[in-house]
C-alpha cells in the first residue's frame, strides 16, 4: 500500500469494514483450496425469490427449481439411458484449464429458483402446454424467460463476489491481494452494469407481460429438422458481429446495454432457434443481420457454437457429444473455457456440429 493505514482506517480493498477486520495480517492466514471458497460464495449464491411482476408473499406459493429449457419437450429430447444430460456448466476447469465435462439429471438441468409454482407454471403455459408455432406471445416468453434467469444470475453473482474478495486472497502476499482484489472490483462494476441493464430491460417485459401486449419486439425462427442434441437459453449483448464489426461497446459505464434474448424449443422432428430483442435496439439487430448472412446450411452449427461461447446454460446429448471427432469436441470446449466472449479473440469452426437440416428462417420485425 502507498500509504500505511491504521488499525481502525477503512481498509484498502474498498469492502467497508475496518482495515484490522479485514485484509490486516492476510498475507499470515491459511490459504484456502478453491473448492472451499467456491463452495462458501455457492452457500449464498443460491437463492429464492418469485421474479414475476406480481409476486407477493400473499400471492407466491411455494418457490421452485423452475426450467430455463423446457423440460419434456427439449430436455427430454437429449437425455440418456439414465436420465441425464451433458454439460460443462458450472464451468469448473482442469490442470490444463479444459472445462470439465459433467453429467446432470435432467430435472435438474437448466433449472433455477426464481419463480414460484403458481406464476411458473401460468406464465410459461403457452411454451410447456402447447405446440410451438412461433406466435409472438411464444417468442416472448422465449425471451423473457431467458431474461429472468440472466437477473437471477447476475444478483446471486452479486451476492457471491464478497465472498470471493474475502476469502481468495488470504495467504498472498500483499501485491498479489491489490491484484486479485482489482480484478473482483472490475467483475463486481461490470455485474452491477449488466443486472441495471437487465432490470431495466425486464421492468419493459414485465408491463407487457401483465398487459399481454407483446408490441415492439422483433424476432428470428431458426427451424430445422433432425436430431435435438443441444438445448440452451441464454441472453447475450453482442459487441461484435460475425464479421467481427463492433456494434457496441460492453465496458462503456454509460452506455446503455442491448440485449439479444434467445432459446431453444422442440418442435415435432427437430427443434427451433428463437431470437428476440427489441425492435429500436441496433446492435442485437445488427448481430442477427451478420448470422443470417452466412448460408443456411451453416446456420445450425454457427448458432451452436454461440451457445457454447456465450452462454454456459447450455446442455446437450451424451450419445452426440461421443459421436463427435476429437477436433470438434476441442473446438466446443475451447469455446466453452472463454471467461469472457466478449473481449476473446475466438474463431467459428466450418464444421458441421449439428445434424439439422434448416427448414424455415422466418424473420419479423415489429415497429419500434
Amino acid at each position: 500500500m502507498a500509504q500505511k493505514l491504521g488499525r481502525n482506517d477503512p481498509c484498502w480493498c474498498g469492502s467497508g469494514k475496518k482495515y484490522k477486520k479485514c485484509h490486516l495480517n492476510r498475507e499470515s492466514e491459511p490459504t484456502l483450496p478453491f473448492k472451499a471458497i467456491d463452495n462458501a460464495a455457492r452457500a449464498v449464491w443460491q437463492h429464492k425469490q418469485c421474479l414475476h411482476p406480481q409476486a407477493a408473499v400473499n400471492v407466491c406459493n411455494k418457490v421452485i427449481s423452475a426450467h430455463t429449457v423446457q423440460r419434456s419437450g427439449t430436455l427430454g429430447q437429449i437425455i440418456d439411458s439414465t436420465n441425464h444430460v451433458r454439460t460443462f456448466y458450472p464451468i469448473r476447469k482442469d490442470q490444463e484449464g479444459r472445462p470439465i465435462l459433467r453429467s446432470v439429471g435432467w430435472r435438474q438441468a437448466s433449472t433455477f429458483t426464481g419463480f414460484c409454482a403458481k406464476h411458473d407454471g401460468e406464465t410459461f403455459a403457452p411454451l410447456e402446454s402447447a405446440k410451438f408455432t412461433g406466435s409472438e406471445e411464444q417468442c416472448f416468453l422465449v425471451g423473457y424467460r431467458a431474461l429472468c434467469h440472466e437477473v437471477y444470475q447476475k444478483s446471486a453473482s452479486l451476492r457471491a463476489n464478497p465472498v470471493f474478495r474475502q476469502l481468495a486472497d488470504r495467504g498472498h502476499p500483499v501485491e498479489v491481494q491489490a491484484k486479485l482484489q482489482k480484478t473482483y472490483a472490475v467483475i463486481d462494476a461490470g455485474t452491477r452494469k449488466g443486472l441495471a441493464s437487465f432490470q431495466r430491460l425486464k421492468a419493459v417485459m414485465d408491463e407487457q407481460l401483465l398487459k399481454a401486449n407483446y408490441n415492439g419486439w422483433s424476432r428470428v425462427v431458426v427451424a430445422f429438422r433432425g436430431e435435438l442434441c443441444v438445448a440452451s437459453t441464454g441472453t447475450v449483448s453482442p459487441n461484435r458481429d460475425l464479421e467481427g464489426r463492433q456494434l457496441q461497446v460492453a465496458h462503456d459505464p454509460h452506455a446503455v446495454q442491448e440485449s439479444l434474448l434467445y432459446g431453444v424449443v422442440a418442435v415435432p422432428g427437430g427443434g427451433a432457434v428463437v431470437l428476440t430483442w427489441r425492435s429500436l435496439e441496433k446492435a442485437p439487430k445488427s448481430f442477427v443481420e451478420s448470422l443470417l448472412r452466412k448460408e443456411k446450411r451453416s446456420l445450425p452449427s454457427l448458432l451452436v457454437q454461440f451457445m457454447f461461447a456465450y452462454v454456459e446454460n447450455t446442455y446437450f446429448s451424451g450419445a452426440w457429444w461421443d459421436s463427435l471427432p476429437k477436433v470438434d469436441r476441442q473446438h466446443l470446449q475451447l469455446l466453452a473455457s472463454i471467461s469472457n466472449p466478449y473481449y476473446a479473440d475466438f474463431s467459428y469452426s466450418l464444421s458441421e456440429f449439428v445434424p439439422w437440416d434448416v427448414t424455415e428462417t422466418r424473420v419479423e420485425e415489429d415497429a419500434a
